[in-house]
């Protein structure tokens, strides 16, 4: 390990213990959840906390949004602050009352590799013991979900979210004034994505998400499989097509749904069917859903397809439903 690695990893580490404050400092609109951190991300303008967390018990960070990902604080300062590594652990020592880099005469090589292998042992022990505790997360949300779909009913036609949509329930189901869409991994149902009449949804908390998809219709071999971000989406490409659909949830889990799908039917042809984020493109903004498809698609070596948009469609229609219902003279 190089003497900077060194510096940035120990900084890293002397950060972890002081998470909480220092996020507190970095991020002060976010909120605890379990070992989580949820703020807004202020690097992309970022409106409400959902898909932007950090675990203040490893320090791992990851923007679901955009892909960000990071393995410590002092990556995550850097990302914030759109500086070096090193100069990241610099700022966060000086927080911290902490020498960092040249402050340091004469080093002991011999403590110093001690002092790396002690690194080591305590990142491994935290690194499992928020493994376990994810995986313990992963299962009573999973136990939670099964429960909830199992009690759940068939959907009202009527129901708002469905309505507004103009999409016809498949196979979700209904519990109170909720739709519940089964979220899978593996053939089985582990989470829940539950959509309110006004359209926002959430997940079961703790629930698995990353790889998780919530299928419409049978994946057969030699069928397109198409992978897209929304329920509403997958529904009405499904209904319009016959082509099987699977949901993943957001932009920046198209990637791992095709990567897990890729690998559990080897034979289906996979195709991205994106979001078109034509007015934040327009404001000079980046388009994430169609930035996303092509990224998924180039890692996966496969096709995409984004909506085919008449000279006249509005500019806030950003996906296939939004383009159906408008079609229909429903937007």
């Amino acid at each position: 390990m190089k003497p900077f690695h060194f510096e940035i990893q120990r900084i890293a580490d002397a950060a972890l213990p002081q998470a909480d404050t220092l996020l507190a400092d970095w991020l002060p609109d976010g909120t605890r959840k379990g070992v989580e951190y949820w703020p807004t991300n202020p690097v992309r303008g970022d409106r409400r906390p959902g898909s932007f967390s950090i675990n203040t018990s490893t320090g791992t960070w990851h923007d679901f949004a955009s892909g960000d990902k990071g393995g410590d604080l002092v990556s995550l300062m850097a990302y914030l602050r759109g500086c070096r590594q090193m100069d990241a652990a610099r700022i966060i020592a000086q927080q911290l009352g902490l020498p960092c880099g040249g402050e340091r005469s004469k080093p002991d090589l011999l403590a110093e590799e001690v002092e790396r292998q002690r690194i080591a042992r305590q990142r491994e022990q935290r690194q499992r013991k928020a493994d376990a505790e994810r995986q313990a997360g992963w299962d009573r949300a999973a136990a939670r979900a099964r429960c909830d779909f199992a009690l759940a009913d068939a959907p009202d036609p009527d129901h708002p979210y469905l309505s507004r949509k103009r999409i016809k329930p498949h196979h979700l189901r209904q519990l109170g004034d909720m739709l519940l869409a089964p979220i899978c991994w593996r053939g089985e149902v582990v989470n829940l994505q539950r959509i309110a009449a006004d359209g926002s949804k959430r997940f079961l908390p703790g629930g698995r998400i990353t790889g998780c998809y919530c299928p419409f219709g049978r994946i057969e071999a030699g069928v397109e499989l198409l992978i897209v971000e929304g329920i509403a989406t997958a529904a009405s490409l499904h209904e319009q097509t016959g082509k099987p659909v699977a949901v993943a949830l957001s932009a920046g889990n198209l990637l791992a749904v095709g990567e897990e799908l890729k690998h559990r039917y080897p034979d289906a042809v996979l195709v991205i069917a994106g979001d078109d984020d034509r007015a934040k493109e327009a404001e000079g903004k980046p388009n994430a859903g169609k930035l996303a498809a092509i990224h998924a698609a180039g890692r996966l070596g496969c096709g995409y397809v984004l909506p085919a948009w008449p000279e006249d469609a509005p500019q806030s229609l950003s996906d296939f439903n939004d383009l159906a219902a408008w079609l229909e003279g429903g937007v």
